[in-house]
């Protein structure tokens, strides 16, 4: 199969698990808001926040390694080699990490949740982020495997089991917190056995440090990499905290939560797209069939975030109580953000030309940046400040990665019609919802302006009618 038909395929595979997860998130979005006060989500934002951090760095970004090798080793017994070492070397990081966190939970509760009197939530969730950790690793597999449908069952599993016990314990039992934290917990621990029995011939008791080495050769620059991008993403909770109060970071996670939705796009296209550019850079009809998959990426990309800026306040008044609706007014700066901090996967020059050095420039670049934009606006601007900053700051850094990744494999994006195309959306999503008019009729101007993006995006020509009767025979 051709690599664009390979592609569509698998994205709609991967595509099924992420819209579920997302489905879930949102679907959990009035539980989190009833059970937890804007406080107390603040102090779950924050604790993800660290959770993040530990991901990326405790074990050395070595799934990435197993990315760059493993596909292109043709020595079976070499394969195995390689995924075993990187799963019992980050079995091994992971369980240092539990032992001193938990060791030291009592002073790393405060100093990572924010306040007094959550060092019982903070070890439940230091327990979740180990098991998350490996698991990672474990679903990762499936994907440098190019075991799609494997990878969307233990998403959906996870994702089903996680919400059903948050459900149960923080609501129904009213636990709370506590109750959300075991969820993910319970979650993590599921995926890990499936996992690990559908991948039993590819995780074995072998470990070779050549191995290992030429691997966390690869993914060692990512770790600083990664840790620039973890401010990148996360200053903004921690300035909000700073300059403001936990309340702030509540309202800011719920905002940045709703905003996230579009990650089904993204996931989709990221969960298929790496190990195929891997596999098939060197044909010459990858270039363009990337080029190709891009603009298709912006056409959902961009009507997603049409809608959700149109109908950000009335989905959150929907969704949530009164004491959370003002984040409504994040929400449109949010959405490109994220998409922007994922978009890198559209610019695989680097990665091909092994120039693994450069992604650490660039993110220590865009963390500079998403700081400095933070520090001028949200003493200013507050959290909408913190929204438009991580806008500004992940626009820069895509624009970077971008330009290198160019130098080292060229892509013929067609930019002037993807330019076009986005000045008006974002005018459209900005404008319609600052018209002061009776609510019925906003909500039919907002339907309309839903479909004035759809002819912007056929009249730009950032897709061809012929492209949209094409993807049905590429999915079959």
């Amino acid at each position: 199969m051709s690599f664009l038909g390979s592609f569509v395929r698998d994205s709609v595979v991967y595509a099924i698990p992420s819209m579920i997860s997302r489905g879930l998130s949102i679907f959990l979005v009035p539980l989190y808001t009833r059970v937890l006060t804007p406080d107390d989500y603040g102090a779950l934002d924050l604790l993800t926040a660290f959770a993040s951090l530990v991901n990326l760095t405790v074990a050395l970004e070595v799934s990435q390694g197993v990315a760059r090798y493993y596909a292109g080793e043709q020595n079976t017994d070499r394969k195995v080699v390689y995924a075993s070492s990187a799963f019992w070397f980050t079995v091994f990081c992971y369980t240092v990490f539990l032992v001193v966190s938990l060791f030291f939970s009592s002073e790393l509760a405060i100093l990572v949740m924010g306040r007094d009197g959550l060092e019982v939530y903070f070890q439940i969730g230091v327990i979740s982020i180990g098991l998350n950790g490996i698991f990672y690793l474990i679903q990762n597999q499936f994907r440098w495997e190019l075991r799609s449908r494997h990878y969307a069952v233990v998403s959906i599993i996870v994702s089903f089991v996680t919400a059903g016990l948050a459900v149960t314990l923080a609501y129904i039992l009213k636990w709370g917190l506590k109750g959300l934290l075991y969820g993910m917990v319970g979650g993590a621990l599921v995926g890990c056995i499936y996992g690990l029995w559908h991948l039993r011939n590819s995780f074995r008791f072998r470990f070779q440090w050549k191995r290992l080495k030429e691997m966390l050769l690869f993914s060692a620059p990512l770790v600083p990499s990664g840790v620039a991008v973890f401010i990148s993403h996360y200053i903004d909770r921690l300035m909000i905290k700073h300059y403001l109060s936990l309340h702030e970071v509540g309202l800011y996670g719920i905002g940045f939560r709703l905003a996230s939705v579009v990650g089904l796009i993204m996931v989709g296209f990221q969960g298929a797209l790496t190990p195929l550019v891997y596999a098939h850079y060197r044909d010459p009809q990858t270039p363009r069939q990337l080029a190709q998959i891009f603009r298709l990426f912006l056409v959902f990309a961009l009507m997603v975030f049409v809608i959700l800026s149109l109908f950000a306040e009335e989905i959150l008044v929907l969704m949530t109580t009164r004491a959370y609706y003002s984040a409504a007014q994040i929400v449109m700066f949010l959405i490109p953000a994220i998409l922007l901090s994922n978009m890198y996967i559209f610019a695989p020059g680097i990665g091909i030309a092994k120039k693994t050095h450069l992604i650490l420039w660039i993110n220590l670049f865009g963390a500079g940046l998403n700081t400095l934009f933070n520090l001028l606006l949200i003493p200013i601007y507050g959290i909408s400040g913190a929204a438009a900053a991580t806008l500004m700051g992940y626009s820069c850094v895509f624009v970077v990665y971008m330009r290198c990744s160019q130098k080292f494999y060229f892509v013929p994006h067609e930019w002037k019609r993807i330019v076009i195309a986005v000045i008006l959306l974002s005018g459209l999503a900005y404008l319609v919802p600052q018209l002061s008019l009776s609510t019925w009729l906003v909500i039919a101007l907002k339907l309309v302006g839903i479909v004035a993006a759809l002819l912007v995006v056929l009249l730009t020509g950032l897709i061809r009618m012929s492209e949209l009767r094409n993807l049905q025979d590429l999915i079959k």
